[in-house]
């Protein structure tokens, strides 16, 4: 979904999200969705995609999403993004380290098929 200069969606979740301030205040992607009378899937496209264009920082957590009030919701979240970006980085490089002992060669950091006669002996 590509969203305009001019989305009347980006201007309803503005709207509604500058009253969320403060972890008590969050709301939920739902809840914001059903408020601005779009879909959850939406919502979470306009808010990734037109991050920067909100005029406060944004943060989620257990509640929802809000604008923080006090330096330790931002550092909270700042924490979260980090572990959630390491498991993520851990994850792709056990995938990649098991793909190359399943004898899967890596060609431009992308990997192909083996040969037929070494998938057979592979998975024989």
């Amino acid at each position: 979904m590509i969203v305009t200069d001019h989305d009347p969606l980006f201007a309803q979740l503005k709207r509604i999200l500058a009253t969320a301030r403060g972890r008590d205040s969050a709301i939920t992607l739902q809840d914001l969705a059903h408020r601005a009378g779009a879909s959850r899937r939406e919502v979470e496209a306009v808010i990734e995609q037109r991050l920067l264009d909100f005029p406060w920082p944004l943060v989620a957590g257990a509640r929802g999403v809000h604008i923080p009030t006090d330096a330790e919701d931002i550092n909270r979240y700042v924490h979260s993004l980090h572990t959630r970006h390491r498991r993520m980085q851990i994850r792709e490089a056990t995938v990649r380290r098991k793909a190359r002992a399943a004898g899967f060669p890596e060609e431009a950091g992308r990997f192909v098929n083996p040969s037929r006669a070494t998938h057979m002996e592979l998975f024989a």
